[in-house]
């Protein structure tokens, strides 16, 4: 079917069938056209009646003729717009008068912003969608995929038959001719006289005997039943038109009724890519059958099951099928809204070209990949060709004796291109293009070239093979090293091949080469010489020796390049004695590494990389030994351990050995290798079982569940070793299966998912990849769920983050694709993971539309002490607010006190100045609360800061500072301290001036300021006019001249004038140290006060000088009368007379403890031993003799002797009789029917729990006497007698009497019983007559001591009890 649109005439046989009136009537409606009658303003406010090309859907605008659309419709009014469900007639793109239609949605004339250029024609290719999105094209805004308009899908098909069917045309009645690119005047459409037309070739109608009433039936019932009127006409080419007329809706159903009614069945194919199938299908299938419903025809899509089974995520080439049953109409209809739904899902193609030949590879990407870069220039497309210098399981073909060669496309190396599908398909058709012609050109050349000369051909340090191909115009394809084969293949043009051979020739053959045979020195290993070469050679490469004999020796040397082939190391070079000299070398290395310095070690290759990331460091600094593990893809048992000997003390790193070791060297070696043996066995000791399993996952799933499975260990124990994964036929050959498979067995392994790990964990982890996985294919149908929501645009750049990091991160995380445009967030996914990631993205745009930010002005001078020390006080801010601070960064003295928010938003940028922030500009940004508060806190930092930014300096001299600092600082701090400045006092490094003096610099507030200084001042004032003296005085004398506690020198200082400060005093006079032998005293200060000092320690000295030590006999039990409390009667004594007093020590025994030794001038010795006897010696005292039972009761636990030496000053003593001891301690009352202590559950505040025990008293059961010496005055000692034998009477009145014991549950309610000053438990005493003791300590469980009558001790417990209960009150 072809677009006709209504003109003048039809075709000539239907103009001669016209009347004169009807051939008037077009030529007035010819005439009309090209005269505007009335204004064509489209109304916006006609809703009801908008005119037909507005009325459209979205997926029809780009068929009409867009030159009518001169008057788009507004905002306003398309907001008001019915949304409309069915899917209305298709028209066609062409004009049948052959003039083009003005396409507005072209994107070659009006491109999309940021799509940027576009080819000027695509060129024909086989059709290819894309799903995804590859990594390497951006297209769209903030980081969107940009969607391609369906027009260029539609372009992309017009080479594509839909088995004959012609498209169905829709016009307005009122449209006349039109030229392309010129708006001419129209009529203005007239409400309900909408027509629209469809046009069927002959094959696309029912024949005659087929339709179910003649086709006139057919149209009367139709305009019957419709409120549009169809007509049936004569179209060129013998094709049918239909017309419909009236309003729209109307129309368009009629026109489908009539298709219904008279066409044909149309059975059409279409493909789409494997990866759209999910989509076009819809969840339950309501996609599929919604265009069923809407368009009339049967939409077949083949079963999963009959879908190939090649899951390959990254290659949009896989198409299947769609089948379309329905008449013309209702086919076309279908067609269109699958093939809408392909372009929304394909946007960006990902192609596989499965078909190029790898030896041509090198050709199509160029010399240093030239050919991919001309490819991708200028397209949004990005060429992916893989390097093919060596062949891996597919060998180039033999040279053919004659003819060109054929080559193999290789099964598992394809050329991918992702992007723009246009771009993709003009890439793929060029490379089609160059593979055809390298068909015809290409041939190769094989010969042979020995294995170790093969990587001066390939590698860079001989020449590259980018090189080559630049050079030569050929390509060299080397064997793989797991092949035994020395055949080298050269690819090219005929005429340039022996160029291309000639060349590698040359370069094979420039070297000179010499053959070192590792494993023949060491023929006696135990391992077998040809295991400790393998071995050797590994720790040497890995120790990177082997690069330092290439360095210094100019040569190449080559490894063994299988695992179980020879063990010889190939030299290369130019220069032969070189050779020699690097022979040499390599002898004498493998000479010092005997297979006594290596120790092989069976471990699970499991464990291998457990033992090195928990031993490798252990066991090389415990026992000198290198922990070599096997290779990475290695199933080795055996790790390697190599002894190094200790790490050097210097630093240096580990020189290799070149000599052989002695035999003690050897003793050494195997100790140590044992014992690091012993803890690497150790590591992995009680481990479980190694189990393995295997778990078949498609590989669009392997990042994902290497993803889950690492979040599932990553909490793991460290000592527990977490199962490893690994995909693919690859690991699979590791373990023991072949590399040579049939691609399909290759393909089959590549699905799968390799755990290996303790028996229990893999099990677990199996069930759980099998869960997730079934739980992703349930998912995967409901990938197609949409979720829009608006987001607010000035945001949108916070959403995306920088590079697309936030949007990325939000993808990961939720597993869903984000797409933002225009205000707008698209969420494709699942839709619980899509409404998480809404929701977390709604609640960021809810924060930010919080976000408040305020700009303050602060001068530069500011900054460093509002940051504070590595930023401290900005960042703790930004905790406390939640906001983030930004100072300029103007100021390069400020990079140790940025902030942390800066170097976590801007890694690695250079701290230079931020573009829109000036320099005395704080940038302070958060929720606006937390915005507010941190910026009021930042404006009273800064009053703070300029109310204590008072500066001043003082001059001191150099020699000064240690002095001032003092010992750890401490004088410094002090000053610090006591006056509240900041003091910065010149580092050793800074120079003094020429008067040798520094500048020690203030800062804080004016009063701070003016206090530090005033101080430093007066220092220095003191030390510029101080001098120092120094005096001998033998250091025996130095004790008793500082005096005890420094009494004495402190009193020489004070009486010359000086300060009796503890600092100045130490400064003033200093002695030297204990341990060394120097007797000088330094005295510094000024001149006055250092001659008085310095004469008064030296009539000191005179003195002792002239000095006399005198002992005198004091009974060990006196000395306490010469020492007093603190030491201050000793040192009355010392003062009073001038002389030194030395009492003996407690620890010291026999005569000497009672010799106390005075020191002095003879006279003062002689006053002082008279006034010491006089002190000790024994006053007159009367004995009485007390009965030993009544001791205890008596001495009332020592009051009684307190309150004879208070009241009468007199004291007691027992002429060295032993006191009777206290009777057995009645055991103590125990709470809540035997625990000690109150329950927890007990209420701790009731006095109910307390407890209660009476016992009664009894004599002590000790006969005798005991003497009782009383001294003191004849008066003291009377009074001391009478209440001495007052308290006898009263012991002997109370044997009678009972004793009760109380324990309260909380010890510190005993103050209430106590009272203020002891008034409570006085007045408790005089109102019971009974003796109370409350114990002294408080620790819970102790008990009150109530002794008196029976009445008595039971009413003082109850006094008690109700004054705790009352707190302390009495009624």
């Amino acid at each position: 079917m072809a677009t006709e649109p209504i003109t003048n005439g039809g075709s000539s046989m239907e103009s001669e069938s016209l009347t004169a009136a009807e051939r008037l009537q077009q030529k007035h409606e010819a005439d009309a056209a090209h005269r505007p009658m009335i204004e064509d303003v489209v109304d916006e406010e006609d809703i009801a009646h908008p005119p037909p090309s507005m009325n459209l859907p979205p997926e029809l605008e780009s068929t009409h003729d867009q030159v009518e659309h001169t008057q788009p419709m507004s905002e306003k009014a398309a907001g008001k717009q019915k949304a409309r469900d069915e899917s209305p007639l298709i028209p066609a793109k062409s004009k049948p008068n052959g003039v083009a239609s003005f396409d507005a949605q072209d994107q070659e004339a009006f491109p999309a912003l940021g799509s940027g250029p576009k080819a000027p024609a695509p060129v024909p290719a086989t059709m290819a969608w894309g799903a995804r999105k590859p990594s390497s094209v951006h297209a769209g805004a903030n980081g969107t995929n940009g969607h391609a308009p369906l027009s260029s899908m539609s372009s992309s098909r017009a080479s594509t038959p839909t088995s004959g069917l012609v498209t169905p045309a829709s016009t307005n009645a009122s449209r006349g001719p039109q030229t392309r690119g010129l708006s001419m005047p129209q009529q203005m459409p007239i409400p309900g006289r909408h027509s629209e037309r469809i046009q069927f070739a002959p094959s696309q109608l029912l024949p005659r005997d087929q339709l179910k009433k003649p086709l006139h039936d057919v149209l009367r019932s139709i305009n019957k039943s419709s409120k549009a009127k169809v007509e049936m006409k004569s179209g060129p080419n013998g094709n049918i038109i239909f017309e419909g007329t009236g309003p729209v809706d109307a129309a368009r159903q009629a026109l489908k009724d009539l298709a219904r009614e008279v066409g044909s069945k149309q059975h059409v194919k279409i493909p789409i890519p494997l990866s759209v199938r999910p989509h076009v299908i819809g969840r339950q299938g309501t996609v599929v059958q919604g265009i069923s419903k809407r368009t009339g025809a049967r939409v077949q899509i083949p079963k999963a099951e009959d879908t190939p089974n090649l899951e390959l995520e990254d290659d949009d080439s896989l198409t299947i099928d769609v089948a379309i049953e329905g008449d013309a109409v209702a086919a076309e209809m279908a067609r269109r809204e699958i093939e809408a739904i392909v372009n929304e899902r394909t946007a960006t193609v990902n192609l596989r070209l499965r078909d190029v030949p790898a030896e041509y590879f090198p050709f199509i990407a160029g010399p240093h990949n030239s050919g991919v870069t001309a490819l991708e220039d200028g397209r949004h497309v990005r060429v992916q060709v893989p390097h093919y210098h060596t062949w891996s399981n597919q060998p180039p073909p033999q040279a053919p004796s004659s003819g060109m060669p054929i080559f193999l496309p290789s099964s598992d190396n394809h050329i991918r291109i992702s992007g723009d599908r246009l771009a993709a398909q003009e890439a793929r058709a060029i490379i089609e293009r160059q593979v055809q012609e390298l068909r015809r050109q290409i041939t190769l050349s094989q010969f042979p070239i020995e294995r170790g000369r093969h990587q001066f051909i390939s590698d860079t340090k001989g020449s590259s093979l980018n090189d080559i191909l630049a050079e030569t115009g050929c390509a060299v394809i080397l064997p793989p090293a797991s092949e035994d084969t020395e055949l080298l293949t050269v690819i090219g043009p005929q005429d340039k091949l022996e160029l291309g051979t000639n060349k590698v020739i040359d370069l094979a053959s420039s070297m000179q080469m010499s053959i070192v045979d590792i494993a023949r020195q060491h023929a006696n290993a135990p391992m077998g010489p040809q295991a400790h070469a393998r071995a050797l050679t590994r720790y040497l490469q890995q120790r990177q020796a082997i690069e330092q004999l290439e360095r210094q020796f100019d040569a190449r040397i080559v490894l063994p390049a299988t695992e179980n082939g020879p063990t010889s190391w190939e030299v290369y070079h130019k220069d032969g004695r070189n050779g020699i000299r690097a022979r040499q070398d390599i002898t004498n290395l493998i000479g010092a590494h005997p297979p006594t310095r290596l120790r092989h070690v069976e471990i699970d290759p499991f464990f291998h990389e457990h033992i090195h990331r928990q031993g490798a460091r252990r066991v090389r600094d415990d026992f000198g030994v290198h922990l070599l593990p096997p290779e990475e893809l290695s199933q080795e048992p055996h790790v390697v351990l190599v002894y190094e000997g200790p790490s050097s003390s210097d630093g240096g790193g580990y020189q290799l050995p070149r000599q052989r070791p002695s035999d003690n060297e050897v003793a050494e070696f195997e100790a140590n290798l044992r014992k690091a043996q012993e803890f690497i066995l150790g590591l992995i000791q009680g481990q479980q079982d190694i189990g393995a399993a295997s778990v078949e996952v498609p590989p669009k799933y392997r990042d994902k569940v290497r993803k889950f499975v690492h979040r599932e260990q990553q909490n793991l124990p460290h000592t527990e070793i977490p199962v490893q994964v690994k995909f693919g036929a690859t690991n699979a050959a590791i373990g023991g299966m072949s590399n040579s498979q049939s691609p399909i067995a290759a393909m089959a392994l590549d699905h799968e998912c390799h755990l290996r790990g303790p028996s229990n964990a893999v099990e677990l982890i199996s069930e759980k990849i099998a869960a997730f996985l079934e739980t992703e294919r349930q998912e995967e149908s409901e990938r197609s769920h949409v979720t829009n929501f608006e987001f607010p645009q000035k945001y949108a750049n916070y959403l995306i983050g920088k590079k697309g990091d936030n949007i990325n991160k939000y993808r990961e995380e939720f597993d869903v694709d984000i797409q933002v445009k225009d205000g707008k967030v698209e969420i494709t996914g699942p839709k619980a993971k899509a409404d998480a990631a809404k929701s977390r993205i709604i609640a960021l745009g809810k924060k930010l539309e919080d976000e408040a930010t305020h700009v303050l002005k602060i001068k530069p001078e500011y900054h460093r002490d509002m940051i504070g020390a590595k930023g401290s006080q900005v960042n703790q801010l930004q905790r406390k607010y939640n906001v983030r601070v930004q100072f300029p960064r103007s100021a390069p003295a400020l990079d140790d006190d940025r902030s942390v928010a800066d170097d976590a938003s801007e890694a690695g940028s250079t701290r230079n100045r931020r573009p829109n922030q000036a320099p005395d500009e704080v940038i302070v940004r958060g929720p606006r609360k937390g915005a507010d508060d941190a910026r009021d806190e930042l404006l009273n930092l800064l009053q703070w800061t300029l109310d204590n930014s008072h500066k001043s300096t003082v001059s001191v001299a150099q020699a000064q500072l240690p002095s001032l600092i003092g010992q750890g600082g401490r004088e410094m701090e002090s000053a610090r301290l006591s006056t509240g400045a900041q003091i910065d006092v010149p580092g050793s490094r800074e120079s003094a001036d020429p008067d040798g003096r520094v500048q020690i610099h203030l800062k804080g507030s004016k009063k701070q300021v003016e206090d530090a200084k005033r101080l430093l001042e007066q220092r220095a004032k003191i030390f510029d006019s101080s001098i120092s003296r120094h005096v001998d005085v033998d250091k025996k004398y130095h004790k008793a001249l500082i005096g005890s506690g420094g009494a004495n020198i402190r009193n020489i200082v004070v009486e010359a004038g000086g300060s009796d400060d503890r600092r100045d005093l130490a400064r003033t006079v200093r002695f030297p140290g204990q341990d060394s032998g120097d007797n000088t005293i330094r005295v510094e200060g000024s001149k006055t006060v250092v001659d008085k000092v310095v004469a008064a320690i030296e009539a000191f000295a005179g003195q002792r000088e002239n000095s006399t030590t005198e002992s005198i006999e004091v009974a060990p039990e006196k000395h306490r009368m010469l020492i007093g409390r603190g030491g201050d009667v000793r040192r009355a004594l010392e003062s009073q007379f001038n002389i030194s007093l030395d009492i003996p020590k407690l620890s010291q025994q026999g005569p000497a403890r009672s010799q106390v030794k005075v020191s002095g001038q003879p006279a003062d010795v002689e006053k002082a031993k008279a006034h010491i006897l006089d002190l000790v010696k024994d006053e007159e005292g009367e004995v009485f003799q007390m009965p030993r039972k009544y001791h205890q009761a008596v001495s009332d636990n020592g009051q009684f002797f307190r309150r004879l030496r208070n009241d009468h000053r007199v004291t007691v003593d027992h002429a060295g009789h032993q006191p009777p001891k206290r009777s057995a301690a009645v055991p103590r009352p125990q709470l809540n029917g035997g625990a000690s202590l109150p329950l927890i559950t007990d209420d701790q505040d009731s006095v109910d729990n307390h407890s209660w025990e009476v016992v009664d008293s009894g004599e002590s059961a000790e006969e005798g006497d005991i003497p009782w010496i009383l001294r003191g005055s004849p008066e003291s000692v009377a009074k001391a007698r009478a209440m001495l034998e007052k308290a006898i009477e009263q012991a002997k009145s109370q044997q009678s009497q009972t004793i009760g014991y109380l324990v309260l549950p909380d010890p510190k309610t005993h103050r209430f019983i106590i009272g203020q000053g002891g008034s409570q438990i006085n007045a408790i005493r005089k109102e019971t007559g009974c003796r109370i003791t409350v114990p002294r300590d408080q620790s819970q469980g102790s008990a009150i001591e109530i002794v008196g009558s029976k009445d008595g001790v039971e009413q003082a417990r109850d006094i008690i009890l109700d004054v705790v209960q009352s707190g302390g009150r009495r009624d």
